[in-house]
């Protein structure tokens, strides 16, 4: 099983690009706003309409949404739903699960069709795959080196405390 990310720093360059992927679903689209968030709910980035106040509290909803979805997919003997559109009078929300553990939130106006969000989202979710899982490889790395010399300290700390 793959680690949860909320404990993974995501780099500045892997950032760079996750903001340029929003940016361009965001302006390709004709949305209102993108988030990408862990399956926490943590945001990890956002672009567009900058007045949003409420981005931590919609972050924690919309995992909260993938988090029951899961266990109606599971009454429904599916192994999950990978995507949700919710239809409001003035804006809608278009959410995809990246992997399993980042979710895509697209907030459009209905000016803006749902035909196209799904399709470059789908674009955006695997470029954002691709970016989760350097993130992912980076962290492993780090996580084996920094073990490796852990357990060489550790060991020799410990010679020296035990010495005959």
């Amino acid at each position: 099983m793959d680690p949860q990310l909320t404990s993974i720093i995501v780099p500045s360059e892997e950032i760079a690009h996750i903001e340029e992927c929003l940016s361009r679903l965001v302006e390709d689209t004709g949305s209102d706003y993108a988030l990408l968030l862990d399956k926490s709910g943590q945001v990890i980035s956002s672009k567009g309409d900058g007045d949003r106040q409420d981005i931590t509290a919609l972050g924690a909803l919309i995992a909260g949404v993938f988090a029951s979805s899961r266990e109606v997919a599971k009454l429904l003997r599916e192994r999950d739903f990978r995507a949700s559109f919710q239809q409001g009078v003035r804006e809608n929300i278009f959410i995809a699960l990246i992997e399993e553990q980042w979710i895509l939130c697209i907030i459009f106006n209905k000016g803006t069709h749902i035909g196209l969000v799904k399709v470059l989202t789908k674009k955006a979710t695997d470029e954002l795959a691709a970016v989760l899982e350097r993130v992912r490889q980076q962290h492993k790395a780090r996580d084996e080196v920094l073990g490796s010399a852990f357990r060489t300290s550790m060991e020799d700390t410990i010679d020296l405390l035990f010495r005959d």
